[in-house]
């Protein structure tokens, strides 16, 4: 069997967990075909008894090395191959000896280990610098006047940065929205977060309407599909490879876009990321309520420990002190 035909099995199996994992493995299983690609295997050519487990092992270096992830989206990416290999195992597809599965086993550890993040702080992007990031998308140049699907992506990218900037939602949350889930009387969407927890999820103003009027822009295409409306996601494809389909973006494309408008905002040293605009979102909600279960709640952690980091941005309790030593007359 080809490599890219038991992918894309993996990839549509239930089996391999919620709609969500499997949007977010596929970003890895496409990142991981273009990794042998460029190794000379081109996947829909080449068979399973091709691959060994070096092979698949060096897949991780090759993703710190050529790719933009941070670490813990790396874990993800490791564990979509993993997954892949033991769906593959199961079936007999690729029979690696105990040994060999346990040499891959090990393998990614190490590689977890020795590429685990310091506990570092958040860094949130200051109110200015948000602004900056929103100015960009909004003053951003078309390449083609009067090409409908750049006039698009510019109107869903505003749309993007706004909603990330208000909500706090995760990558994977905000491209698996649907126009069904859009609550427009308190402006709001239902979503379902890590380990399936279900949160609601709130805009403000300014985010709504920008949606909104992206979605107004975008009904002649969405008048041209055969989906029912309900079921379309509210961020789309604009590219020419989408053509006249509706389809939802990846998680990749998003981090892309974040750090495009970034740049053009001036802010590229700054290193912002979706996850940062995250941090923004739960800094200020923290700021205003000091109150440690609605932050949660609006993150939709599991745990109250993940929350408190930003509990520590906020203790002053060392800045004042440092102030009264050094400053005081």
């Amino acid at each position: 069997m080809s490599i890219s035909s038991t992918i894309e099995s993996y990839l549509e199996s239930a089996e391999t967990g919620s709609a969500h994992t499997r949007r977010t493995y596929r970003t890895a299983m496409n990142l991981f075909q273009r990794y042998l690609e460029e190794k000379e295997i081109p996947p829909d050519q080449k068979e399973l008894e091709d691959l060994d487990v070096d092979r698949i092992l060096a897949f991780g270096t090759w993703l710190i090395a050529e790719t933009s992830i941070g670490q813990r989206t790396l874990y993800t990416y490791l564990a979509a191959v993993v997954a892949w290999v033991s769906y593959l195992q199961v079936r007999g597809w690729l029979p690696f000896n105990a040994q060999e599965l346990a040499r891959l086993q090990h393998g990614v550890k190490r590689v977890r280990r020795n590429q685990r993040p310091p506990e570092l702080m958040p860094h949130p992007p200051r109110p200015e610098e948000m602004e900056l990031l929103v100015t960009a998308a909004r003053d951003k140049t078309l390449r083609r006047a009067g090409d409908t699907r750049e006039q698009l992506a510019k109107l869903r990218d505003i749309a993007i940065v706004e909603t990330l900037r208000c909500t706090g939602l995760r990558v994977g949350e905000l491209v698996a929205i649907t126009r069904r889930q859009l609550e427009d009387q308190d402006r709001a969407v239902w979503v379902v977060g890590k380990g399936n927890k279900v949160r609601r999820v709130y805009f403000d103003e300014r985010a709504w309407g920008a949606i909104h009027y992206y979605l107004q822009a975008r009904q002649p295409l969405d008048g041209a599909t055969r989906r029912p409306l309900s079921d379309l996601p509210v961020f789309a494809r604009h590219d020419r490879k989408a053509g006249a389909k509706v389809l939802p973006l990846s998680t990749q494309s998003i981090q892309n876009t974040i750090r495009r408008l970034a740049e053009a905002a001036g802010l590229g040293a700054k290193g912002i990321t979706p996850h940062a605009l995250r941090h923004y979102f739960a800094t200020r909600i923290y700021q205003k309520t000091r109150d440690l279960a609605v932050t949660q709640t609006a993150l939709g952690h599991a745990s109250p420990n993940t929350t408190r980091i930003y509990a520590k941005l906020e203790d002053n309790a060392v800045r004042d002190a440092h102030r009264e030593a050094f400053e005081s007359k």
